[in-house]
């Protein structure tokens, strides 16, 4: 079994997700556990959770629990991912990433997303792609 240590170092490398400060909560063999704060300005006019940072919570969730199949740890690209939008969130949105089923270079993840009191904010399912860093 790989280091999910090494795992949680790729987040470090990615500055997008630095910038909206997402977090590893944790991670497991084909499992990931992410969160964000919804801060003022990732809200809509309403005061909820804009659909691009939760979409974009999903995303970054899927592709880590992608990534904790691999040792060393691969770069994922996304192929495809589909979410739907349940419900609203303020305050700390927590994500759950699952991998499906994994090829040699394509995983099928699906995960959710809730709001701090545990309820269904979205679901999302995607495709991704693994691809070894060149080095």
């Amino acid at each position: 079994m790989q280091s999910l240590h090494a795992v949680s170092e790729f987040l470090k490398k990615i500055p997008f997700s630095q910038h909206l400060g997402i977090r590893i909560d944790s991670l497991e063999q084909g499992v990931a556990r992410l969160s964000l704060e919804i801060k003022p300005e990732f809200t809509t006019s309403w005061g909820s959770a804009h659909g691009g940072a939760i979409l974009t919570l999903l995303d970054v969730t899927l592709s880590m629990c992608a990534r904790t199949l691999y040792d060393p740890p691969r770069s994922i690209m996304t192929i495809e991912l589909s979410t739907s939008f349940i419900g609203t969130a303020k305050g700390v949105l927590r994500a759950e990433g699952r991998v499906l089923r994994a090829g040699q270079s394509t995983i099928f993840c699906e995960g959710e997303a809730r709001d701090a009191e545990g309820e269904l904010v979205a679901k999302a399912i995607g495709t991704f792609r693994s691809r070894v860093p060149k080095q």
